[in-house]
């Protein structure tokens, strides 16, 4: 998988193949709609250093998959993620909402 949009439906529901499943919602986001086990929640601005620091030994061709409550929130986090070398990146077209449905959460 290249640095791209995926949608719901080309998640397996027990997420098999997904290194890194990353929920940048905000703290009101999740306590309003839940969330989903094993998702680790980062807060957007802190990705960098986070993956810079505490997740530096994550190799670079880690699958992540980043979902928010909307593109707005996971795509620049793709951006990032990125730029920090990573190559196997994806946001979920729809976010949280489009998981939740698909069964996942």
């Amino acid at each position: 998988m290249a640095n791209t949009r995926i949608t719901a439906a080309e998640l397996p529901t027990d997420l098999a193949g997904t290194d890194l499943l990353i929920d940048v919602r905000a703290p009101k986001g999740r306590a309003e709609n839940g969330e989903i086990a094993g998702a680790i929640i980062l807060p957007k601005p802190l990705v960098s250093q986070i993956f810079s620091g505490a997740f530096s030994s994550v190799p670079k061709d880690a699958r992540i998959v980043v979902f928010c409550g909307s593109v707005n929130g996971s795509g620049p986090v793709v951006e990032t993620l990125t730029g920090l070398g990573f190559t196997n990146v994806a946001d979920v077209d729809g976010g949280f909402a489009a998981l939740k449905e698909r069964g996942i959460a």
